[in-house]
């Protein structure tokens, strides 16, 4: 009978973990090119974020205005036409 721990070696595993840990440490003291190849990513994707978030608020109010200048466009002519018919 095996077991699992037979089959994957486990203290090699927990070395591979505290390598990766160590590496780690490395990577956030200096940064490799991909990191901050990385990191400029994730800035630019919330920066265009953002600007979609902006861009979709502004079309709604934009809609809004035109809703709105249009519905005061359309009573005032009606208005106009029922003083002048009577």
């Amino acid at each position: 009978m095996t077991y699992i721990w037979d089959y994957y070696n486990i203290p090699d595993i927990l070395t591979n973990i505290e390598r990766y840990k160590m590496n780690a440490e490395k990577q956030t003291q200096v940064k490799s090119p991909t990191m901050q190849l990385i990191d400029v990513c994730q800035k630019q994707n919330e920066l265009i974020f953002a600007t979609r978030k902006r861009l979709f608020k502004l079309e709604h109010n934009f809609r809004l205005l035109i809703a709105g200048i249009s519905i005061t466009l359309i009573t005032t002519g009606l208005m106009g036409l029922v003083v002048v018919n009577g």
